[in-house]
C-alpha cells in the first residue's frame, strides 16, 4: 500500500488530467460521471490508482469548482429574472411611455458616471488619507491566491467609486514582472483612478515616514484613531494557510517606525477574527472618517457575517437538522390552522396540551436536535 500511495505527485489544480477535461467539457462541472481517482488512473502511464490524499485533494477541488459554477448560475438567473422583469415593463407601456423610460435611465446613468468620475479625480489627486496596498508578496503565492488578491482589489476600488469616498490608493511593488498585473489588468485596471509605483513603499515615502502607518494583525497596539494625514499601509497577503508575521517581518526589516492592528479584540464582537480581506479593511478606514470614530458602529457596519464571532458555526449536518425542524414546525403550525378552522375553535384541554410540549432546544448547546438520521 505504501508504494500504490506514493505512485503519483499531488494533484495540480491549474492543469487537470486530460481525460478529466474532456468529461468535463462534455457533460458540464455538475454533471463528471467518472470519480476523481478515476480520472487521474486514467491518465497515469502505468494505469495505477492514485494515493488517497491526491484523490481527497482532487475531490476537494472538484466540490469548489462546483459551487463555483453554481454561484455563477445563480447570478446569471438573477441577472435574467431583473432583464425579463424590465422587459415586462416595457412591453406594458405604451410607445411614447417606453420612449421617456428609457431616456430616463440613460440619462440617470450619465448623471451617475459624471458623479463617478468626479470623485475619483478629487481622490486621485487630493485624496486622504492615502492608502498602500503592499504587492510585494505575489511571489510566495499560489496563482489562486494571486487571483484572489487581484479580485480584492477590485472590490476595494469598487467599494471607493460607489462610496464616493475620498482615500487616495496606491499600489506599491507593482509592476509588469508582478503576477497579480496581469489579473488586475483583464478586469480593466488600466482605466483605474489609482497610483501605481514599482517601488516599496518605504522607498516611496520615506521621506514622510513618520506618517507611515502599517496595518497588521501580528501588531501589538492597536490602531486607535484614523487620521487623514497618515499613510496606511494594508499588506496585499492572500495565504489559505495563514502564514503568520510575514507583514510585520517586512515592515520591521525596512524599518517602519509604527505597526498597528484594528481594534477588533477592543470593539468587535467577542471571537472575532482578525485577519481581514484587503477590501474590508480599506471600507473600516473609509467608514471610521464617516461615522466619527464609532469604532463599535464600524465593526457592525462592515465585517462581514463569517467574521461575527457571535454567531454560532453550526456544521452541515446541524444546519440541515435545523431546517428540518423548523419544517416540522411550519407544518404543525398549518395542520393546527386547519383544525381550528374546521372544528371551530380548539379545546381547553388541547391548548394546556399544546402549552406543555416541550422545547426542542438542547439546554447544554442551544441548538435544535433531532435523532440522528444517515446520510
Amino acid at each position: 500500500m505504501a508504494a500504490s500511495e506514493s505512485t503519483l505527485p499531488a494533484a495540480d489544480v491549474s492543469n487537470a488530467p486530460s481525460s478529466c477535461n474532456a468529461q468535463q467539457g462534455s457533460t458540464g462541472m455538475r454533471s463528471i460521471g467518472a470519480s476523481a481517482a478515476d480520472c487521474l488512473k486514467a491518465d497515469s502511464p502505468d494505469g495505477n490508482a492514485i494515493s488517497k490524499a491526491d484523490a481527497k485533494r482532487l475531490r476537494k477541488e472538484q466540490r469548489r469548482m462546483t459551487s463555483k459554477a453554481n454561484r455563477q448560475d445563480k447570478k446569471k438567473l438573477q441577472k435574467q429574472r431583473k432583464k425579463d422583469e424590465r422587459q415586462n415593463l416595457l412591453n406594458s407601456m405604451n410607445a411614447e411611455e417606453r420612449d421617456n423610460f428609457i431616456e430616463a435611465e440613460r440619462a440617470k446613468g450619465r448623471e451617475r458616471k459624471a458623479e463617478w468620475e468626479a470623485t475619483l479625480n478629487h481622490a486621485f489627486e487630493f485624496g486622504r488619507p492615502r492608502v498602500v496596498l503592499n504587492c510585494s508578496f505575489t511571489e510566495s503565492m499560489a496563482e489562486r491566491e494571486v487571483v484572489s488578491l487581484a479580485k480584492q482589489i477590485q472590490m476595494t476600488y469598487t467599494y471607493i467609486r460607489n462610496s464616493g469616498s475620498k482615500v487616495q490608493l496606491h499600489l506599491t511593488s507593482y509592476g509588469t514582472t508582478n503576477k497579480v498585473a496581469r489579473s488586475l489588468e483583464a478586469q480593466g485596471m488600466k482605466s483605474w483612478k489609482t497610483h501605481t509605483h514599482e517601488k516599496t513603499f518605504w522607498d516611496l515615502f520615506q521621506s514622510e515616514a513618520d506618517r507611515v502607518v502599517v496595518l497588521t494583525p501580528d501588531a501589538e497596539e492597536d490602531l486607535e484613531e484614523v487620521s487623514e494625514d497618515e499613510i496606511y499601509v494594508i499588506g496585499g497577503i492572500v495565504d489559505r494557510s495563514v502564514n503568520k508575521l510575514q507583514s510585520l517581518q517586512q515592515a520591521e526589516s525596512m524599518g517602519a517606525p509604527r505597526c498597528r492592528k484594528l481594534p477588533i479584540k477592543r470593539f468587535g464582537p467577542s471571537g472575532c477574527c482578525p485577519v481581514l480581506n484587503i477590501d474590508c479593511v480599506v471600507r473600516i478606514i473609509c467608514e471610521w472618517i464617516q461615522k466619527n470614530g464609532d469604532w463599535t458602529r464600524v465593526f457592525e457596519d462592515c465585517l462581514p457575517g463569517r467574521r461575527l464571532g457571535d454567531r454560532p458555526l453550526l456544521s452541515k449536518k446541524q444546519r440541515r437538522m435545523n431546517r428540518r425542524s423548523a419544517r416540522m414546525e411550519q407544518e404543525d403550525e398549518g395542520e393546527g390552522q386547519g383544525a381550528e378552522s374546521e372544528n371551530g375553535s380548539a379545546s381547553d384541554d388541547s391548548s394546556e396540551l399544546e402549552l406543555e410540549r416541550p422545547d426542542s432546544k438542547n439546554e447544554a448547546t442551544g441548538l435544535d436536535t433531532l435523532p440522528d438520521v444517515e446520510e
